[in-house]
C-alpha cells in the first residue's frame, strides 16, 4: 500500500476489513428490502413483516454474548470468516424459496451471520486502534458500511423493476453474489499485532467479564439505549418503506431510490463525522442528530409530494447515521481494554433486543394505522430514547473536556506531591525535637522485681 494510501485508510488490514465490511453491508442490505417483497407475495401482513424484522435478529441475539467473549479470546479472524459464509449461504439460499417457513429460518441465517461478521470487525477496530482515534476510525468503519447500504438498496431497485416475483429472486440472486465476494477479500486481511503485542498493550481479555459488570459501567447502559433505538429504527424504516410503498403506490425501484438517499444522506454524515466530533463533541452530535431523525420519522405519515418525502428520507439518513459509529466509540472508549469486543457485542445484543422487540411492537399498530403509523410511533420512540439518554451525556466541547481533564489530572498531582511531602515533613519535625533524658523509674523497672 502507498504512503498516500495508508494516510488515508491506514494500515492495510483496516482497509481491507473496510472493504469486506462495505460488501456485507452491500449485499444484506440489497436482500433486505427484498424478502420483504417476497414475504408480501408470499401472503405476509404489514403486521407480520415485524415478525419478519425479529428473524432476523432473534437467532443472533442468544448468541451475541457468546460471540463477542469468542472473539476477545481466540481473535476476530475467525468469526469474520464464518460470520460472512453464514451469511453466503443463507443468501444464496433466500434467492430461491418458496415457502413461509425457509424464508423466516433463512433470513434468520443472514441475521445470525451479519451480527458474527460485525462484533468480530469491530473487535478488531477496536483492539488494532488507540483510544484517541476510536472516533475517525469507527466513522470509516461506518462510511464503509454505508457505502454499502447506499449502494445495495439502489442495485436491488435497478434489478426488482417492478417487482415481480422473479425479479425479485434476481435481486436477492445478486445480493447472494455480492456476498460471495467477502470471503476472498476477507483472506487478504493481517489481524493488526497477531502474535499478542497489541493484546499485552490493550490489556488481556477478560472472559469472566459479566453483563452486569459491564453494564455497571457508567455511560454504558445510556450509550446501549442510543444504540438500540437508532439501529432498531432504521431496520424499521427498510422493512416498512416498501409496504408504505405499496399503500401509496409506488414502483419497487423508486422505493429502493428512497432508500439509497437515506444511505446516501447517513453516508455523507458519516464522512465528515470524525472532525465533527472532535469539533462540538458525541454528546451534542447525538443530541442534535436524534432530534432531527425523530421529526423526519414522524412527518413520514403525512401524505406529502415526493420531494418532500425525499427531504425526510435525507434528514432521517443523516440523523440516524451518526448514532452508530459514535455508539460505537462510547461503548469502546468506556470499557476495560480487555474486554472491548464483549461491550461491543453486548451493545450489539441491545441492538437485537430492540430489532426483536420494537418491530413487533410498533407493528401490532400497522393493522389500524398503516405502514406510515409504524414509522410515525418509531420517530415517537426515537425522541423518548433521546429524553431518556439526555442526562447522561457529555456535551461538553472535546477542548472543555480536555481542559477540565488537565485539571483533574493537576489536581490529582498536586494531592499526590502533598502526601509524599507529608511523611518527610514528620520526619524532620521529629528530628528536629531534643532528645527527653532517660527517667530514674525507667532505669530502675529494668531490676527485676523481687530485688528491688
Amino acid at each position: 500500500m502507498s504512503a498516500a494510501a495508508r494516510r488515508v485508510f491506514g494500515e492495510p488490514w483496516f482497509f481491507w476489513l473496510l472493504v469486506v465490511h462495505m460488501l456485507g453491508q452491500g449485499g444484506t442490505y440489497l436482500i433486505r428490502p427484498m424478502v420483504s417483497y417476497r414475504a408480501l407475495g408470499l401472503g405476509i401482513d404489514a403486521a407480520g413483516l415485524g415478525f419478519l424484522s425479529a428473524a432476523f435478529s432473534l437467532a443472533p441475539l442468544a448468541a451475541a454474548l457468546w460471540m463477542g467473549r469468542m472473539v476477545d479470546r481466540h481473535g476476530e479472524m475467525l468469526f469474520v470468516f464464518a460470520g460472512n459464509g453464514l451469511m453466503v449461504a443463507s443468501g444464496l439460499a433466500l434467492a430461491f424459496v418458496g415457502g413461509v417457513v425457509p424464508l423466516f429460518l433463512f433470513y434468520a441465517g443472514l441475521g445470525l451471520g451479519h451480527l458474527g461478521a460485525v462484533v468480530a470487525a469491530q473487535g478488531m477496530v477496536a483492539r488494532g486502534s488507540g483510544e484517541a482515534s476510536y472516533d475517525r476510525r469507527f466513522s470509516a468503519f461506518s462510511f464503509a458500511g454505508s457505502i454499502g447500504q447506499f449502494l445495495g438498496p439502489a442495485i436491488a431497485g435497478a434489478v426488482a423493476g417492478q417487482g415481480t416475483p422473479d425479479e425479485v429472486s434476481r435481486a436477492i440472486l445478486v445480493g447472494g453474489i455480492v456476498l460471495v465476494a467477502t470471503l476472498p477479500v476477507a483472506a487478504l486481511i493481517r489481524p493488526p499485532a497477531a502474535d499478542g503485542s497489541v493484546r499485552r498493550r490493550h490489556g488481556e481479555a477478560a472472559p469472566g467479564a459479566s453483563i452486569r459488570g459491564i453494564l455497571r459501567t457508567p455511560g454504558v447502559l445510556r450509550a446501549i439505549l442510543v444504540s438500540t433505538t437508532v439501529l432498531s429504527a432504521i431496520d424499521i424504516v427498510i422493512v416498512y418503506l416498501p409496504a408504505l410503498g405499496e399503500e401509496r403506490l409506488w414502483s419497487a425501484s423508486l422505493v429502493g431510490l428512497l432508500l439509497a438517499v437515506r444511505a446516501a444522506a447517513s453516508m455523507g454524515m458519516r464522512l465528515v463525522l470524525g472532525s465533527a466530533a472532535a469539533r462540538f463533541g458525541r454528546g451534542r452530535l447525538l443530541i442534535v442528530s436524534m432530534a432531527i431523525s425523530a421529526v423526519a420519522l414522524m412527518a413520514l405519515p403525512i401524505d406529502t409530494p415526493l420531494p418532500v418525502i425525499v427531504i425526510l428520507m435525507l434528514m432521517s439518513g443523516a440523523g440516524l447515521g451518526i448514532g452508530q459509529p459514535l455508539t460505537m466509540s462510547w461503548v469502546a472508549s468506556l470499557s476495560s481494554p480487555g474486554a472491548r469486543a464483549t461491550a461491543l457485542s453486548i451493545r450489539l445484543m441491545g441492538n437485537r433486543v430492540g430489532q426483536v422487540a420494537l418491530p413487533v411492537i410498533v407493528g401490532s399498530i400497522a393493522a389500524f394505522a398503516g405502514a406510515g403509523g409504524v414509522l410515525g410511533v418509531t420517530g415517537v420512540v426515537v425522541a423518548v430514547s433521546l429524553a431518556g439518554a439526555y442526562g447522561g451525556l457529555d456535551r461538553r466541547t472535546p477542548a472543555g473536556r480536555r481542559a477540565a481533564e488537565a485539571a483533574r489530572s493537576a489536581a490529582a498531582a498536586a494531592e499526590a506531591a502533598t502526601a509524599r511531602s507529608a511523611p518527610l515533613a514528620t520526619a524532620a519535625a521529629a528530628a528536629a525535637s531534643p532528645s527527653p533524658a532517660p527517667a530514674a523509674a525507667s532505669s530502675s523497672s529494668s531490676v527485676p522485681e523481687g530485688l528491688a
